[in-house]
């Protein structure tokens, strides 16, 4: 059901026994349930099993019919892509700092899921409020001042997308142990970018969308009027590890109301323990 550029995908890249919590899969429901058109992807690059409750969750998503739940093993997932020797080389060197190894690389690994397929990757802290139709080769940021990337996707379809991701992973290979605590997905982006539009003056770069931080990553609404507005102008919602215990606002009543329209069949299922 690999559909290039047609595909949503969610990544986790931990070591540790795969694992979905409730949150998680109501990103993953809310992606399905808003984008009937694409397949959504969820690609687990740890062994074992599921626990219980993982598994439970896995089987209600799977009862869409465009949700499918993929085991990874990621020494094969880089054979015959140009990260295979990138990756042999490094990656031991490389996984001493932690930190990274559950970000940047991370987000490597999700640039080379577009690569092979092109699509959209998301997080597994968000909410997807609406479809993702519209979306071709972007990149969206989290915050102004930064200027962050955080959701990013690619059309293979089209000359510049393909063009974009084969640059992305050109940086991600030239990465080495002298260097590799600088390069976040933003810099690969921004170096790409650089390249194509501002040295060469490609004018294929009109197809690449720069969103900012209201598409992807609105301020959390603190009351429930704001949510109306919320939703009309965002695409998708994040949350933060702490918003459920902000006793100023009703969040968590906010994060409910919000679960309960966009991912039900995980809401019906866990009920009060959102």
């Amino acid at each position: 059901m690999l559909i290039p550029s047609r595909c949503i995908f969610f990544h986790k890249t931990s070591c540790s026994p795969p694992h979905l919590n409730l949150r998680q899969a109501c990103a993953i429901e809310s992606a399905a349930r808003n984008n009937r058109n694409l397949n959504v992807f969820v690609l687990f690059f740890a062994t074992g099993q599921f626990s219980k409750k993982s598994q439970t969750f896995v089987d209600i998503l799977q009862t869409y019919d465009n949700v499918y739940i993929r085991r990874v093993r990621l020494s094969k997932y880089v054979i015959d892509t140009p990260l295979e020797s990138w990756f042999s080389i490094n990656v031991r060197e490389f996984s001493e700092n932690r930190d990274w190894l559950y970000k940047d690389f991370h987000d490597y690994i999700r640039m080379l899921t577009l690569w092979k397929f092109g699509g959209v990757v998301l997080n597994l802290n968000s909410i997807v409020l609406t479809s993702l139709d519209e979306l071709t080769t972007f990149a969206g940021v989290q915050d102004n001042r930064d200027t962050d990337v955080g959701v990013f996707g690619v059309d293979t379809s089209t000359n510049f997308g393909e063009k974009f991701v084969n640059a992305c992973v050109e940086v991600i290979k030239s990465i080495n142990a002298d260097n590799y605590t600088r390069y976040n997905i933003t810099r690969v982006i921004s170096e790409v970018l650089q390249k194509l539009c501002y040295q060469q003056h490609d004018r294929e770069c009109q197809q690449f969308t720069i969103y900012p931080p209201e598409k992807f990553y609105p301020p959390y609404p603190q009351n429930v009027d704001e949510i109306t507005k919320l939703i009309k102008n965002t695409t998708i919602i994040h949350f933060g590890t702490t918003y459920s215990q902000n006793t100023k606002t009703d969040a968590a009543a906010i994060y409910r109301m919000i679960a309960k329209q966009h991912c039900p069949k995980i809401y019906e299922y866990a009920g009060k323990q959102f």
